[in-house]
């Protein structure tokens, strides 16, 4: 399966995909395909827009009417460069200190263990591990916010181990065993973030069949599931945030986004030296 049959779950359709990039200091529009036989993306346009101060704050969008006009002229760039007029399609990305990745393990011991593991028993032991992670995630927002009540919507998951018996197996189904360990990656983020994503994905009236974690696109893009040793920290520096995915034993085990990113320098340059944000920034 291909980099962006991963991410998306899109399994390889004929039609063209539009990914949309919202970042706090630029937005970056691709246009692509899917390849059929290797689920490959083919990239046939590119864009840019830069944002201005106000539209973005850490990461997460301030001014929606602003967003859209920089998104607008982003994806027509993109058309322009590929030949394409007519694109529907949309995946967006989604960053900012409110968005939480996690990976949650649970321990399920089975009460027959001779009896060969199916699809509802399955079911049920990852709607527990879910029930828990999103739990986990909504003490660990109201921790750092204050709010004791945000509502929060899953955008990602992944099944990242799944062990009978301590053995590590890529596909429970059909196998036999008492102590089954499944751990699964979840990423969360709150209504209000997605809400405004919807919101410019219906003013460019495009159809947004995904919005994925920056750090775990990322993380995923880069074809680790063959390879059961595959350790790495991947680090996006933005404009807005710094975003950290952390991947152990080829699974990813966790993403942590931090409000600290290039604005953060241009902003100590300019206080230094006693400048305007725009001169510190071209420096």
């Amino acid at each position: 399966m291909g980099i962006f049959s991963k991410i998306l779950g899109y399994q390889g359709k004929s039609d063209y995909l539009l990914s949309l990039d919202i970042g706090t200091e630029v937005v970056k529009a691709l246009i692509f395909k899917i390849d059929k036989e290797s689920g490959c993306g083919i990239v046939k346009g590119v864009g840019r827009a830069r944002q201005s101060l106000n539209d973005m704050q850490s990461g997460a969008v301030s001014d929606i009417a602003g967003v859209i006009k920089n998104c607008k002229y982003a994806i027509d760039i993109a058309k322009q460069s590929s030949g394409i007029r007519k694109i529907q399609k949309a995946i967006i990305g989604i960053a900012g200190e409110l968005v939480k990745g996690t990976t949650t393990t649970v321990h399920y011991e089975r009460i027959n263990p001779e009896i060969r593991i199916d699809i509802p028993e399955l079911k049920n032991i990852l709607q527990k591990v879910q029930w828990k992670a999103f739990e986990r995630i909504r003490q660990q927002l109201a921790w750092e916010t204050g709010h004791s009540e945000i509502d929060i919507e899953l955008i990602n998951a992944s099944i990242v181990e799944v062990r009978i018996d301590g053995y590590r197996v890529t596909n429970p189904i059909g196998f036999q065993g008492r102590d089954v360990s499944i751990s699964i990656f979840n990423a969360y983020a709150p209504l209000i973030h997605l809400g405004a994503l919807q919101k410019i994905a219906n003013d460019l009236k495009l159809d947004l069949i995904n919005i994925a974690a920056e750090p775990y696109a990322v993380a995923r893009s880069m074809g680790f599931d063959d390879v059961m040793d595959f350790n790495a920290v991947f680090i996006d520096i933005g404009g807005g945030t710094t975003d950290i995915a952390v991947v152990r034993n080829s699974g990813l085990e966790g993403t942590k986004m931090f409000g600290l990113g290039g604005r953060a320098f241009t902003k100590k340059l300019a206080q230094e030296l006693g400048i305007g944000f725009e001169e510190a920034e071209i420096l």
